[in-house]
């Protein structure tokens, strides 16, 4: 049920005919499951603690500088109300017109790793302001640990950060070039394969849980946000072990 219902996002009304049960029973159900693959989290999506150079594979203490790729994928909602507009700005997404929530989603370049999922924010959040919230300092933190000037890769989006993030620049060299648009486009692949579940490409018309009523971890956030990062995160523990087993990303 909770898998049919993260791909396909179907109405109450069509979850009864098709599973034969009340609206009830299949609200519990999904729910209960959803929010058990969302738990998994921690455990899936992992930041490492080594990034392994693969140029220098033989050497155990060699690490890469480039370690992620990063991107926001915006996932659109109903209109959140305003106390005093029609509409509410924080929310509009550029890309689609219309309200939305935005996701910080990092991949590791050299393996097929899904290393950290951050939100929802509001989608008018620059990218990176939503960067500098929690990102950056995970960086900055693998840096002291490892002694390595690592950095992350990001679009046009990511201007400001040149210590930290490195963007696509008419400095680069075409090999360089040529490797960032790459890495850009693997991050892309694995941003429209959680957009394959149609709970996310669909307008979330869940008004979700007081934010005391779910998971602990889920309690920060309020009303839809609490059921659209549930469902957020459950499919992207889904589209990592897929990574694992058998349906890898191409090679950077």
């Amino acid at each position: 049920m909770s898998i049919y219902f993260l791909a396909c996002y179907p109405t109450e009304e069509q979850a009864e005919g098709k599973f034969g049960c009340s609206d009830r029973t299949w609200r519990n159900w999904v729910w209960e499951i959803v929010e058990k693959i969302a738990l998994l989290k921690p455990e899936i999506i992992v930041w490492p603690t080594k990034w392994n150079n693969p140029d220098n594979p033989e050497d155990p203490d060699s690490e890469t500088i480039f370690i992620i790729t990063v991107d926001g994928t915006h996932c659109r909602i109903e209109e959140p109300t305003h106390e005093a507009f029609s509409e509410n700005t924080k929310y509009y997404s550029h890309k689609f017109k219309s309200a939305a929530y935005d996701y910080e989603v990092a991949l590791s370049v050299f393996e097929d790793r899904c290393v950290w999922v951050a939100g929802p924010y509001p989608a008018g959040t620059p990218d990176i302001t939503i960067f500098r919230h929690k990102l950056k300092a995970k960086i900055l933190e693998s840096r002291a640990a490892s002694g390595v000037m690592h950095r992350a890769i990001g679009d046009k989006g990511y201007r400001g950060e040149r210590g930290v993030l490195s963007i696509v620049s008419s400095a680069d060299t075409d090999a360089v070039r040529k490797f960032k648009a790459r890495v850009l486009s693997r991050q892309e692949v694995f941003n429209s394969r959680l957009k394959c579940f149609d709970v996310l490409e669909d307008c979330f018309r869940h008004t979700g849980l007081p934010g005391d009523k779910g998971p602990a971890r889920y309690r920060e956030v309020t009303g839809s946000e609490v059921k659209h990062q549930l469902c957020f995160d459950s499919c992207a523990v889904i589209c990592q072990l897929q990574l694992e087993c058998g349906f890898p990303l191409f090679r950077a």
